[in-house]
């Protein structure tokens, strides 16, 4: 009796905690700075606070998130970044650093990332999609 109440809420929490997979497509293809933004912004931040104490803090953290995120495309070590747009008409904006997509390509949201979506037909002629 006690391991049918221990199972239920177990079996219930792995469904409610499992990441959501769900179909979209990418719409638009951006470049990410967000690693040289943030270097750039905490770095300066830092410096500008020591040299012009609150207001210099503020201007040095603005405008080395800016000179970092340019630094880092003119390097030409920008990630990538997808605007895609879910089944409900929704767009987001989602960083892949492990797959590469073109404009147009099925996707799905599993988690925080977009993966790809393996279309295929089974034996008996039924089309199947999944992601990797």
């Amino acid at each position: 009796m006690s391991d049918k109440k221990v199972v239920v809420p177990a079996v219930l929490m792995l469904f409610l905690c499992a990441p959501m997979l769900r179909a979209a497509e990418v719409v638009a293809q951006r470049p990410d700075n967000l690693g040289g933004q943030m270097i750039g912004g905490s770095t300066a931040v830092l410096i500008g606070g020591a040299a012009g104490g609150p207001i210099g803090a503020i201007a040095g953290g603005i405008l080395g998130a800016w000179l970092g995120g340019e630094m880092q495309q003119a390097a030409g070590v920008s990630g990538d970044a997808y605007l895609i747009k879910t089944e409900d008409g929704e767009v987001h904006r989602l960083r892949s650093p492990n797959h590469r997509f073109e404009v147009g390509d099925s996707v799905a949201i599993k988690g925080i990332r977009p993966v790809p979506m393996i279309v295929g037909t089974t034996g008996n002629g039924i089309t199947t999609q999944q992601a990797d």
